[in-house]
């Protein structure tokens, strides 16, 4: 009975170990991939930006041209 309630007491006492080095090397990994998805997220949004904005500058610059041809 003495060897049950000591193993039983090792097996707690490693099975909380085993849980707080999960939760610091492999739970953190949880948080910092979520943090680079983010960024992820918001450089792409950004890209998009940019390529909207060099679509309508482009438009613009056409339009000007087509403007200057009329003009003469």
């Amino acid at each position: 009975m003495l060897y049950l309630l000591f193993g039983t007491l090792v097996g707690v006492v490693l099975g909380i170990n085993l849980a707080i080095l999960y939760y610091r090397f492999l739970g953190s990994r949880g948080k910092v991939e979520q943090k680079l998805r983010a960024e992820i997220r918001e450089l792409e949004k950004r890209l998009r930006q940019k390529d909207d904005y060099i679509a309508r500058a482009i438009k613009s610059f056409k339009e000007e041209e087509k403007r200057r041809e009329l003009a003469k």
